[in-house]
């Protein structure tokens, strides 16, 4: 009897096993199908201020939501860390956020490259000499505009490997003598995750619509 138990109960868990194989084989990809799609990353990054001729290092995290397979909305979060000694001037705190449009030219396919053009807040933070003396600036905002370039590699259904190149430019006023320009270049690669948050509806596979016939009397 117990041993009929065991060969019932193997047999159960190998058909969960195989049911949940065959609907993860028919789940749509990525790859196939972009839209309903949220993709996003965290990793460090390097970056370089050409006025301050200064290396920069950031904690950064983004994220992509496909609402169409070629166009996405991408949100992005860059908290710096200090890489100047304190007894030099320059870029002392340089924290951001960016919201804006990817475009991918591939519809289809592993290989996702794409361009975008983002919008931004940053918070600021400069040392500057003043009559020879070493000063700190206030914390203070500074709008930013960004246009960058990259691409992702969907290796799974829930992993890609990607890389990213950004151009950033800004003006830093508060506190300051002389006009700070935060002009910046930053590259980030790494390992990223995807889930599908919906799937798309296509007109070819929606049932037609019920028409409520009444029956017409003489």
């Amino acid at each position: 009897m117990e041993s009929k138990k065991k060969i019932i109960g193997a047999l159960l868990l190998l058909s969960i096993a195989v049911s949940m194989k065959a609907q993860d084989s028919t789940k749509l990809k990525i790859w196939e199908e972009r839209k309903g799609c949220f993709r996003t990353q965290g990793n460090l990054a390097a970056s370089y201020l050409f006025q301050q001729k200064q290396v920069g290092a950031y904690v950064t995290g983004d994220c992509d939501l496909f609402f169409d397979n070629r166009v996405s909305f991408n949100g992005q979060v860059w908290v710096s860390f200090t890489t100047t000694r304190k007894n030099e001037p320059g870029v002392k705190a340089n924290h951001a956020v960016f919201w804006g449009i990817n475009y991918h030219p591939v519809k289809k396919g592993r290989f996702d490259p794409y361009i975008g053009l983002t919008n931004g807040i940053g918070v600021a933070r400069v040392n500057y000499l003043e009559g020879g003396e070493l000063k700190n600036s206030p914390f203070a905002p500074v709008g930013l505009l960004s246009a960058q370039a990259g691409m992702n590699y969907y290796v799974g259904w829930i992993f890609n490997f990607f890389v990213k190149v950004q151009g950033v430019s800004g003006m830093f006023f508060s506190g300051v003598p002389n006009t700070v320009r935060l002009e910046e270049l930053k590259v980030t690669a790494g390992l990223g995750w995807n889930f599908r948050l919906w799937k798309p509806k296509h007109r070819g596979n929606s049932p037609l619509p019920m028409i409520d016939r009444k029956p017409i009397r003489n």
